[in-house]
């Protein structure tokens, strides 16, 4: 049996300023982190991405440590594993890590966590065009679908109109006057850089494609450029197996063609379940580690 699971953010609170972005679910502090991996460790084997193939259908109970958005906390994390003998698969989105730009849905993250979500809300309607209704925004924008929802309506309405309505402009504004102006500093504190991820691979880790973009590969007008660019910008740092991890776990039969055809070997989701014997390996479920892991 084996189980993937999926980790992001991982910081102890007293290592940033924005300490209500840390406390999201989906977060962990290093000591939580500490934890999970502990009972893991009793739990599982900890195997690597590509040694799925050889324990897919054994009778032991196998777990894979997969890391997304090319944190520099995973750089902090691969220390950890190495130290214990383990390897974790990290899952770099090439357009922040060689460009240096700071992803939307980033920038919607610490904004939220920087200001009151009442007020925030105020600065955006006050942003958009007049002739636009402020109900009508807030009616179409502050709904979900999401059954497991623990949001306040004031952060859905936030995070739903600058991911759907704003063009960046909108985003851009409120980061720059209310988070900082500084890029690369921003970058340099949040994102892996290419000097840390060579130090990873030779700590024998995995290093895949988590897009370009790491926007919604379904979203986009040319998915198969971005995965390319994505797995291209992969090789300058690891040439073995080819690994991908969809972005907010999106994807659609032609994702599955490009990454056949460009010989990737194994593509992770966020479907929460464990593998099986006819689980293929563009499909691999993974489980979030920070709210499915039980302690």
């Amino acid at each position: 049996m084996v189980k993937a699971f999926m980790f992001h953010d991982i910081r102890n609170h007293d290592n940033t300023k924005y300490i209500e972005r840390y406390k999201l679910r989906s977060f962990m502090t290093v000591d939580e982190f500490k934890s999970k991996l502990d009972y893991l460790i009793d739990e599982y084997n900890i195997i690597s991405a590509s040694e799925i193939p050889n324990v897919k259908v054994s009778n032991g109970k196998h777990a894979v440590l997969t890391f997304d958005d090319g944190l520099v906390d995973h750089y902090h994390v691969a220390e950890i594993l190495s130290d214990m003998g383990l390897s974790g698969t990290f899952l770099i989105p090439a357009q922040a890590v060689r460009d240096r730009v700071i992803f939307n849905s980033h920038k919607i993250q610490f904004i939220l966590a920087s200001i009151s979500e009442k007020e925030l809300v105020k600065r955006i309607l006050d942003l958009t065009p007049e002739y636009v209704s402020n109900k009508h925004l807030w009616d179409k924008y502050s709904v979900t679908k999401l059954k497991d929802n623990w949001w306040t309506p004031e952060m859905i309405f936030v995070t739903n109109i600058l991911r759907y309505y704003d063009n960046g402009d909108i985003t851009k504004k409120l980061f720059d006057s209310i988070v900082t102006t500084d890029n690369d500093g921003f970058c340099d504190d949040f994102y892996l850089n290419e000097k840390q991820i060579h130090e990873m691979v030779k700590g024998g880790h995995e290093i895949g494609g988590h897009g370009f973009l790491s926007s919604p590969l379904t979203s986009i007008p040319n998915q198969k450029n971005d995965i390319i660019q994505s797995l291209d910008y992969v090789k300058k740092f690891y040439n073995e197996d080819i690994i991908f991890s969809y972005p907010n776990g999106k994807y659609d039969h032609d994702t599955l063609d490009i990454l056949e055809d460009y010989g990737c070997k194994y593509a992770f989701t966020t479907v929460k379940q464990k593998l099986n014997i006819n689980t293929s390996m563009l499909e691999i479920p993974r489980y979030d580690a920070a709210q499915d892991i039980k302690i």
